[in-house]
């Protein structure tokens, strides 16, 4: 019988949540944050999504073989972990200059609030690539 394993990369974003597993539209399980799965298919072509929420992976199509095992890579979207730093870092950056330098550099505010709409992003328009599904060889 065709094995899937599926590595749920370890990240800061999304830890404490679990991420829904569908092959061909039916849920098959949850994988947590650092967690390595194994699934039992059948032979033939599959469908995987992962889901949180109301955003998602796209659709990865496999075909299994008899007694062939495929492993997939899980992970949140891409720099999902320098996001909220690099914020930070912007916003106390300007503060730090303002108050006690006296320069005051606006564009660092403007700056952090355009790397905010990043994850804003794929929480609204791009939300059906928020997850990352890869195939690992």
């Amino acid at each position: 019988m065709p094995k899937l394993i599926i590595k749920r990369t370890s990240e800061l974003n999304n830890k404490s949540r679990d991420f829904g597993l569908y092959v061909n539209g039916d849920k098959i399980g949850v994988i947590k944050n650092g967690e390595t799965k194994v699934f039992d298919l059948e032979t033939g072509k599959h469908q995987i999504v992962a889901k949180i929420d109301w955003c998602q992976s796209r659709k990865l199509n496999l075909e299994f073989q008899k007694n062939e095992t495929r492993t997939i890579e899980l992970s949140g979207f891409k720099y999902a972990n320098l996001i909220i730093p690099l914020i930070a870092a912007m916003f106390l950056g300007h503060f730090v200059l303002k108050f006690v330098f006296g320069i005051d550099l606006v564009i660092l505010i403007f700056a952090g609030l355009v790397v905010f709409l990043y994850p804003i992003y794929f929480i609204t328009f791009g939300r059906k690539r928020y997850i990352i599904l890869n195939e690992l060889k």
